[in-house]
């Protein structure tokens, strides 16, 4: 496979480039890599490699899309640099106006569903004593209600628009006279701004006329030396009392109070919603019936208030492209630093503007859109918080979405909807997956994962494939990961590829296939142990060497020069996670079964359970977590020991603890495993000096291995050996 990418990108041709042969990260360190920096929108995070079912979050696999339909908004919506007013109709139908009077009509309307702000009577006081007020404020607050409302409180009947492209010199010039207007999304240009002397030229217009002036715009240091106060919007639960009560029938019940109290709209409300999301929300609400409607319905209803919020930002032409390169870089890097998100931004931004500029791209000035006006135009926020590195935990202002369903909708809108875009984002995409930050790789394996969940081919001509037959180990491990998560995002196709690669000439690509297991093997533990048993029957004789050397102790790790010398590690590796994770018994019981299949697997069943009766609770100390099973396990009745080569009927299946002592007899008879057995008991007899339950579990192990004569000589040398040092050592029955 090849990556289907423009060749013309910059550095694209190099950012598949294959690096020299490295060491792959360990497969128990990667997972918990992953589960560190995986985004909270993949379903049980947590829980991600236990079990369970695939669930991507975020309502993109597996449920219904909702679109908003119906209803209009009373407000106006401001994106990118430039001010753009979307006419989307008034709250009861009719029609705003960019210029000329304002309908009576619509003030009624008005009137009946405003809510004043915290700040609204400040605004009252500054008005009437100016005459003229500056009105500041974000778009999506309802600045432009409040300014009518303002108006109509200082007694304002007949109230006009004043085109907003107009020169501070040229304010009221030639307006028709009224006793109100409003100069609304206003834009000071920077070679002129609003001076104090045109501030107080319209004060002398307006008194001669008897009239007021309320100018809405964006906050910025110009404005704030003339009279003017910072819009705050009122509490939204207010908001959408006041606009359902308006428009729901009293007949209907529940009131709209108890509407209020709903899950769904609980949700909605707490997520800082926009005046035009709230009002567009309430005509949904307003209409709902608990014998008709369900409450999934108004919760799907948000996510298509994100679905346009989407469309709009990527479908207009006026938006910045740097500004659409931080809203996909913040998609990837959701709830991660501010300063990460703008890093790549950037990055991205240059591939964008080759495929727009061909040739000589513009360069990126290094100070654009402050941080407020970023953070309002993405609909998110910053947080000040703790991040835990390498070095310890640091603060660090984090950026996220304030509805978390922006993330998922928007990768997958610029993915599908644009595909002109793909080459830039396969390629930074590539560019990041190599990064040396574990942050940067998880998030560019779960976009990649959401990817491949609504576009599988392509994902997989472009990113999935190259990574996994890539020379550097780093990219296999990017594909390991981004398959994992993809099946968890609803890639059903997974399984299938999984068994295709497991299968692949390449051996690098075979080494992706297992590490993926290693990942997904709770959730497909039957396709992952044929997996594991089909690898152990290609080792070579050399390579099965390999398995029993890595358990001796001060074993060297295999030459450089050796020809694929990781795959015997990659596949001891997800075999022990697989047998350390939720399906460990029938994992179990696959390794007793191997011990009287061929060589290979009897000495990969063997290198695993050794290999996995090291791990402990924690990385240092602790109980050993097999010894801890084996103690859990239920003691099977007294003589029935279970024969390494004899297996109980499927209706009789054998205990767990007999399995575990089965295997434990056959290391420690075996010629090649002995010693390495040996080891391990040697090193949970030194651990147990200082913990009394661990001596006790050992000496019920050590009774249960004691079969023969010949055991208990070889346990009873072990134990004399070790005693000296640590007194606590368990005492065989009858040493």
């Amino acid at each position: 496979m090849t990556a289907t990418a423009d060749p013309e990108a910059p550095d694209q041709e190099n950012d598949l480039q294959e690096a020299p042969p490295e060491e792959p990260q360990n497969a128990y360190e990667a997972v918990q890599e992953l589960l560190e920096h995986v985004p909270d929108s993949f379903a049980g995070r947590n829980y991600l490699f236990a079990g369970g079912s695939p669930e991507f979050g975020g309502n993109l696999v597996g449920g219904d899309e909702h679109v908003v339909s119906g209803g209009q908004v009373h407000g106006d919506v401001v994106t990118g640099h430039k001010t753009t007013v979307y006419q989307l109709g008034s709250a009861f139908g009719s029609p705003l106006h960019a210029s000329g009077e304002v309908p009576a009509e619509e003030l009624d309307a008005l009137g009946k569903i405003f809510r004043e702000g915290p700040n609204f009577h400040e605004a009252v006081h500054v008005l009437d004593e100016q005459r003229v007020l500056i009105l500041t404020g974000r778009a999506d607050t309802g600045r432009r209600s409040a300014a009518l409302m303002l108006l109509r409180r200082m007694g304002a009947r007949r109230i006009r628009n004043l085109d907003p492209d107009v020169s501070p010199a040229a304010m009221l010039v030639g307006a028709e006279p009224a006793e109100g207007y409003l100069l609304a999304d206003y834009t000071t240009p920077r070679t002129r701004p609003l001076r104090r002397s045109d501030f107080d030229r319209l004060r002398e217009v307006l008194a001669a006329r008897d009239a007021y002036l309320v100018i809405t715009t964006l906050p910025s240091d110009t404005i704030r030396e003339l009279p003017s106060v910072d819009w705050r919007p009122p509490d939204p639960r207010d908001v959408l009392f006041k606009h359902v009560g308006v428009r729901r029938s009293p007949a209907l019940a529940p009131a709209a109070d108890e509407l209020l109290a709903l899950d769904p709209v609980r949700v909605f409300l707490a997520q800082n919603r926009p005046m035009r999301e709230l009002v567009e929300f309430s005509v949904a609400l307003a209409t709902y019936s608990p014998g008709t409607d369900e409450p999934s319905d108004l919760a799907g209803f948000g996510h298509g208030i994100v679905q346009e919020q989407v469309g709009r930002w990527f479908g207009n032409d006026e938006l910045d492209l740097r500004e659409k390169a931080f809203l996909i870089s913040l998609a990837v890097f959701d709830h991660a630093p501010y300063t990460l998100a703008v890093e790549c931004a950037d990055q991205l931004f240059r591939r964008l503007e080759t495929i727009r500029t061909a040739g000589q791209p513009d360069g990126i000035p290094p100070f654009g859109s402050s941080v407020g006006e970023r953070m309002a135009l993405a609909r998110a926020e910053l947080t000040e918080e703790t991040e835990q590195t390498p070095w310890g935990p640091v603060p660090q202002r984090m950026a996220s979405f304030l509805d978390p369903r922006t993330s998922p909708t928007l990768l997958r809108e610029v993915w599908t909807s644009h595909p002109s875009a793909r080459p830039a984002i396969t390629g930074w995409l590539n560019a990041l997956a190599t990064d040396s930050r574990a942050l940067v790789r998880t998030r560019v394996a779960s976009a990649t994962a959401l990817l491949a969940s609504v576009d599988l081919s392509a994902t997989m001509s472009g990113l999935l494939g190259p990574w996994s037959g890539a020379k550097d180990f780093r990219l296999c491990l990017q594909a390991a990961n981004s398959l994992a998560l993809a099946y968890h995002a609803g890639a059903t196709a997974v399984p299938r590829i999984l068994r295709s690669w497991a299968g692949d000439d390449n051996a690098r690509r075979r080494w992706t296939a297992i590490r993926c297991y290693a990942l997904l093997g709770p959730l497909l533990p039957a396709q992952a142990l044929e997996a594991f048993a089909l690898a152990a029957e290609r080792l070579s004789a050399g390579e099965l060497d390999q398995l029993a050397t890595r358990l001796q102790l001060g074993a060297r790790p295999p030459a450089p020069g050796q020809a694929d010398r990781f795959q015997v590690l990659g596949l001891l590796e997800a075999a022990e996670l697989l047998l350390l994770s939720a399906e460990a018994e029938q994992a179990l019981r696959a390794l007793v079964r191997w011990l009287s299949g061929p060589a290979a697997l009897r000495q990969l069943a063997l290198a695993v359970f050794l290999t996995a009766a090291q791990r402990t609770e924690d990385t240092a100390v602790g109980q050993p977590l097999l010894l801890d099973w084996y103690a859990r396990s239920p003691r099977p009745e007294p003589g029935s020991v279970v024969s390494v080569t004899v297996l109980a009927a499927p209706e009789e299946p054998v205990p767990v603890r007999s399995l575990l002592v089965a295997l434990w007899r056959t290391a420690l008879e075996d010629r090649v495993y002995r010693d390495a057995a040996l080891g391990v008991l040697r090193g949970w007899l030194i651990g147990a000096a200082d913990q009394p339950g661990t001596t006790a579990r050992l000496t019920e192990l050590f009774d249960d291995l004691a079969v023969t004569e010949r055991d208990r000589q070889r346990l009873d040398h072990l134990v004399r050996t070790v005693r000296a040092g640590s007194p606590a050592t368990p005492v065989l029955p009858g040493a």
